[in-house]
């Protein structure tokens, strides 16, 4: 394990600043719309993925799995078809909260997509993609309603997924060998196993959200304590696991394990490169979510 030392945080924060970089430099590509397949996400949720559901259901708001019904080849910026395949997104319906599907694409005003300043996806009937609620919860509908003027559930984010890097695990604790980060009664160390309140859903190797029971985990609280909750596009919920077996947030903060009183307890703390700040990573078997 890697001693305690300010060069072991400096260097975090280095990758940190490159990772940011380059994930700047991937959304600001106007290209990537026409060469490869894309993911759509709430604005205020990264890490969710529109979803068509399966045997032609309508669309619901899933974390990003690497499903190939969450990826879709995107209009050009004049505006055009949502394709999956030879399937397009259209409401089906009408009301207040019709839902989206992919139907066979026929290049009418509801399959017509533009996406604008404001991150509305823009149907050519005049109807905005938004997510119900705003909601963070996995299976959350998806409808194209009535375009609003002000909240973020019809704010959308563009992005590429190298799905090769997204995981479903257990995080095991390098100090307490077989105990996991789990919630039951509160974000806590459990004995380790494949149940459901275990199994965390995360990019093992670009900053993204870690995801558990459809709500995300955040550092940066009162006593910097762990915490599970709603989720948000912010520094404090986007992570990152290192090479050496820490995992570390945006804002440099490690998940440590704090003896207090005899009991443990999890911490975001300054990464030190601590054993305490070291995680083995169990890949969960399949269908666990």
């Amino acid at each position: 394990m890697p001693r305690c030392s300010a060069v072991g945080a400096t260097g975090r924060l280095m990758r940190i600043a490159g990772i940011l970089l380059i994930a700047a430099s991937l959304l600001a590509t106007p290209a990537l719309a026409q060469s490869r397949p894309l993911t759509i996400q709430p604005d205020r949720l990264p890490g969710m993925c529109l979803t068509p559901a399966e045997q032609g259901g309508a669309s619901i708001s899933m974390p990003c799995t690497g499903s190939e019904k969450q990826n879709f080849i995107l209009p050009s910026p004049l505006g055009g078809p949502i394709r999956q395949g030879d399937k397009c997104l259209a409401p089906r319906g009408t009301g207040y909260y019709p839902p989206v599907f992919a139907v066979p694409c026929d290049g009418s005003p509801e399959q017509t997509w533009t996406m604008n300043e404001a991150r509305e996806l823009r149907s050519g009937s005049g109807r905005c993609l938004s997510v119900m609620g705003a909601a963070s919860r996995s299976g959350t509908p998806i409808f194209a309603g009535e375009c609003p003027k002000v909240g973020s559930a019809h704010q959308w984010q563009i992005r590429y997924v190298d799905f090769r890097n997204v995981v479903e695990a257990s995080l095991e604790s390098g100090v307490r060998p077989g105990m996991c980060i789990g919630h039951d009664t509160g974000v806590g160390l459990y004995p380790c196993s494949d149940r459901y309140g275990q199994v965390i859903s995360f990019d093992a190797k670009h900053l993204g959200q870690m995801r558990l029971k459809s709500s995300c985990f955040s550092g940066g609280y009162a006593f910097g304590s762990l915490s599970l909750g709603d989720c948000y596009d912010m520094p404090a919920q986007r992570w990152v696991p290192f090479p050496d077996g820490a995992i570390a947030n945006e804002l440099a903060d490690c998940i440590e394990v704090v003896n207090e009183a005899g009991r443990d307890v999890l911490r975001t703390t300054v990464c030190a490169g601590k054993p305490e700040q070291m995680w083995i990573i169990r890949q969960a078997p399949p269908n666990q979510q």
